[in-house]
């Protein structure tokens, strides 16, 4: 076994994946200020990108929140807004997206986000004297149109460099993945299909599984720790079920298991030898203390049984002194009944009195049992007094009690001598024949352990009241039960019996079946834990975890496994486990769910399905023309274009040509698209102007092939 399955590799959790500051621009007056350089905005759900339309990537990029609170200690509002946000736990908390899904519907936070936007590109004018080009998500309402618009999807399109003369684009993001058909220079929007699967559904049900999967563990997982298991952890199966069948298998379970650490307070510190050695000593003056506590108390009890003795001893001596009805006058003040009673304290006080000097004094005393005698068992009643008579019967009684346990005894000593000369028969054989004997045992061993699972079958069955076995026995409990058998009432046309149809003819049931199932199963499994001592005395390749037990232990099941790794690796003890995550099959069920909606519930066609139906209503010469292009941030998960390779060949004819492009930057490209258009003059001719504005409202807008194109 390698180091490395001994020792797995810990990683630990984190807040943030790429968290970066953005600073004040300086330089707007010197570059930009009355220039007229287009302002690009890829206005993402999840990230939001800001830059020059000159420049080759974007001046600011942010998570797309805003936080407003008021803060208790400075007594004033707050307004913190991109990256900062995570930098205040209390902004953190009550971050909030101007979002809708993937479509802008808060515009009050939409503002504050661009004049965020505005001042940290260091815009100092009162007005904006700049063409601004923003992205949008595939069929945008109108109502959240207000300026030049395009489509993220076709802006990375374009930034590839492709062709929009044919080819299909498969767009995974934040909130939603798109798949688009673009065929003539345009995206065919009436084609375009929506999967409601994206980055923030991944991070809810990586969130989801965890919790399910821990649910008492002592740190509650934030969404942002979520969505760093699913941006560093995940990846995309080429086979589902096959790799599902990996992760059963220990060894392969080792090398994609990955530990997640979050972070926690060690316990105090251990103590110095000093405070160790003050200790031990408070502790043996404690126990010394104790001791003297206790032979205190051992010679008060001496002391006391000394005096109930004397007592007994001078009440037995003044029978001689006194009248019998004075006598037994006495003896009831005493709470004794008669003076057999009396003889009888006298000599147990004798030898408690004894075995409490001998404690006192340390010495060991070794109990010798004599043999009882019952002396008033024979003699014949009218020869006893009423006292006798009465000591009669319980002599008659301890009498009885003494031979049933004698011959319990000699019933075991004659099961030991049996079984011991069936081990020495067995000695002779191993010894005489070591190879079939092992193997006469193995199958022992084999049988017995089909009967015990067999067993645990009929005890499964027999918990389920509806199964076949249960119905059957219970008609024979309830036609032994009852005083006339079931199949004679039957021929004389009485009620059919309804044993088993009120649940308290089923309580019963359970209580008579669970009684006798518990003991056959007993004697079963002490059957085979002896063939199975056998075997790991005697056979090398008989390990303890091939045992019974160890099989069948809650440590040796996927469940332990997935949930604590590998069973002799986790100690529950060990305070750094205990706040520690094993992802392991959530790395690949996560991502699966693009491929395989129906698995956290979503009643849509995956993407294949989505990327079959949408080829199949082009014709042949349209579909030989095509090429997939797949791009954003989403579509970062490792092995998914292999994936895509391999599925989407599989609902294509033999031999059609399949080529999948990926983004260069899944990311940024939108932005980078979206700059390269709007450098060019093309763009010009698509501006809505202040004067438009004005004249034909906030929702007159110029189509174009990068933006939603609405059929009226």
């Amino acid at each position: 076994m390698s180091e490395a399955f001994l020792h797995p590799k810990i990683y630990n959790i984190a807040e943030r994946r790429n968290y970066t500051p953005n600073f004040t621009a300086t330089d707007y007056d010197i570059n930009f200020l009355h220039r007229g350089t287009p302002l690009v905005i890829d206005n993402g759900s999840y990230q939001c990108r800001v830059g020059w339309a000159t420049e080759s990537s974007p001046t600011l990029q942010f998570d797309n929140l805003v936080s407003k609170y008021r803060d208790r200690k400075l007594n004033q509002s707050m307004l913190i807004i991109g990256n900062d946000i995570y930098t205040d736990a209390t902004a953190k908390t009550n971050a909030k997206s101007a979002f809708d899904g993937n479509v802008v519907y808060n515009f009050e936070t939409m503002e504050y986000t661009l004049d965020y936007i505005f001042v940290k590109l260091g815009i100092n004018t009162e007005t904006i004297d700049h063409p601004i080009l923003m992205t949008e998500p595939i069929c945008n309402p109108s109502h959240s149109r207000k300026l030049c618009y395009g489509i993220d999807a076709l802006f990375s399109y374009h930034a590839n460099g492709l062709s929009l003369d044919g080819g299909v684009i498969i767009s995974s993001g934040h909130t939603t993945t798109h798949v688009i058909p673009v065929v003539g220079g345009r995206g065919v929007l009436e084609q375009t299909k929506r999967i409601s699967y994206g980055g923030l559904t991944s991070t809810d049900y990586m969130l989801k599984l965890m919790q399910l999967k821990y649910p008492t563990f002592p740190t509650k997982m934030t969404v942002n720790q979520a969505q760093y298991l699913v941006h560093n952890y995940t990846y995309v199966a080429a086979d589902y079920f096959s790799e599902l069948k990996e992760y059963s298998n220990p060894k392969s379970f080792a090398e994609r298991d990955r530990i997640i650490q979050f972070p926690y307070v060690p316990p105090a510190n251990e103590k110095t030898e000093e405070e160790l050695a003050r200790a031990e000593e408070r502790k043996q003056e404690q126990a010394r203390r104790l001791k003297e506590q206790a032979a205190r108390l051992r010679e008060k009890k001496l002391k006391d049984l000394e005096d109930n003795l004397a007592a007994y001893m001078e009440l037995k001596s003044s029978k001689s002194s006194l009248k019998k009805s004075e006598f037994v006058a006495r003896l009831k003040e005493n709470r004794i009944s008669d003076e057999a009673e009396l003889d009888d304290l006298i000599q147990k006080t004798e030898k408690a009195v004894q075995r409490a000097r001998n404690k006192l004094l340390g010495i060991d005393e070794v109990e010798i049992k004599e043999e009882p005698t019952f002396p008033l068992v024979d003699i014949p009643d009218d020869q006893l007094n009423d006292a006798e008579k009465k000591e009669k019967k319980k002599q008659i009684s301890a009498k009885s009690l003494h031979e049933s346990r004698q011959r319990q005894r000699e019933a075991k000593e004659l099961i030991r001598r049996q079984h011991e000369a069936e081990e020495r028969m067995e000695e002779q054989k191993r010894q005489a024949d070591f190879e079939g004997w092992l193997n006469e045992l193995k199958r022992n061993y084999q049988a017995q352990l089909d009967k015990v699972k067999s067993l645990k079958r009929k005890k499964e069955q027999l918990s389920d009241r509806r199964s076949h076995a249960s119905q059957l026995r219970m008609k024979s409990i309830a036609n032994l039960a009852s005083d006339t058998p079931q199949q004679k009432r039957r021929r004389r046309g009485q009620d059919e019996d309804t044993f088993g149809m009120d649940d308290n003819d089923w309580s019963i049931y359970k209580e008579i079946s669970k009684e006798e199932d518990a003991w056959e199963e007993e004697e079963e499994l002490s059957q085979l834990k002896e063939y199975e001592t056998k075997l790991l005395r005697y056979d090398p390749t008989f390990l303890p975890e091939h045992t019974f037990d160890a099989k069948n232990s809650i440590k040796n099941s996927l469940v332990f496994m997935f949930t604590h790794g590998i069973a002799p690796q986790y100690d529950p003890e060990d305070f750094a486990q205990i706040h520690q995550l094993h992802v392991n099959i959530e790395r690949i069920r996560v991502p699966e769910a693009l491929f395989q909606p129906s698995i956290l519930g979503l009643d849509q066609a995956g993407i294949v399905e989505t990327f079959g139906d949408i080829i199949s209503r082009f014709d042949e010469e349209q579909r030989k023309n095509m090429s997939v292009f797949v791009t954003g941030g989403h579509t970062r998960t490792p092995g998914l274009l292999n994936r895509m390779n391999i599925s989407l060949r599989s609902i294509l004819p033999a031999g059609s040509p399949l080529k999948i492009i990926h983004a260069k930057d899944p990311t940024l490209d939108a932005w980078r698209g979206a700059a390269m258009w709007a450098r060019t003059n093309d763009f010009k001719n698509y501006v809505v102007t202040s004067e438009m504005y004005r004249e034909c409202g906030g929702e007159y807008l110029k189509e174009h092939r990068f933006g939603n194109v609405y059929k009226i």
